[in-house]
């Protein structure tokens, strides 16, 4: 396998891990703690990373983000394996490598990390969501592969955008004109690669779109 076809199948699998994590937005992972994010890792790395924290956070450094590897051995590291990992490990951070963008940053060996057991809900809605929306192998383009809120209203995108090379970023207001902008999101993307600033703080991305505006 090539390198462009090894880092379209680890983005991916990176945006196959979003819908599944999506849930705990609202419904918390333990005590008060909550999913903030789900991150490309940077330098196409395979894996992902994943932010918690309190959901009144106002700033990326009120959370924790674990990296978790996608492949163990012959084995993929499925989002209801990170979902009984984060449960596991949350609480006050240790063993943090240093910071990325304000957050404690944990690499995760899931071979030494307990996954807390499935609740009845938890396999509830996996069947639910399996009926309504049944897995298949096809991705938007301009590809989705992973998010952070930065604050109560504002969220950065993190798109795979054929013709540039790396991780494109959008920033966004989620009190804006949503369905407006969510159609102009792929031209804003795919037309606008050469005025786009690069976020140095931000090693998840090569360049950030500015629509916060919108």
């Amino acid at each position: 396998m090539d390198d462009d076809a090894e880092r379209d199948d680890t983005a991916h699998d990176q945006a196959d891990l979003i819908p599944l994590l999506l849930q705990h937005l609202h419904a918390p992972l333990a005590g008060t703690t909550y999913l903030r994010g789900v991150l490309p890792a940077p330098g196409d790395a395979d894996a992902v990373r994943v932010a918690v924290g309190p959901v009144t956070a106002v700033s990326a450094r009120e959370l924790t983000l674990y990296e978790f590897p996608l492949v163990v051995g012959e084995e993929g590291v499925t989002a209801y394996d990170v979902i009984g990992m984060l449960r596991t490990l949350c609480g006050p951070p240790s063993g943090a490598v240093g910071t990325v963008m304000g957050m404690p940053l944990v690499l995760v060996d899931p071979a030494v990390v307990d996954r807390a057991p499935e609740t009845a809900a938890d396999r509830g809605l996996r069947l639910v969501r399996t009926l309504v929306r049944p897995y298949d192998e096809t991705w938007g383009d301009p590809l989705l592969h992973g998010f952070l809120f930065l604050d109560q209203d504002r969220v950065r995108l993190y798109f795979r955008v054929a013709g540039l090379p790396g991780v494109t970023a959008a920033d966004v207001r989620t009190t804006g004109a949503l369905t407006a902008l969510t159609a102009a999101l792929p031209s804003l993307l795919e037309g606008e690669g050469e005025q786009m600033a690069a976020d140095y703080a931000d090693p998840h991305c090569a360049r950030v779109l500015d629509a916060t505006y919108w």
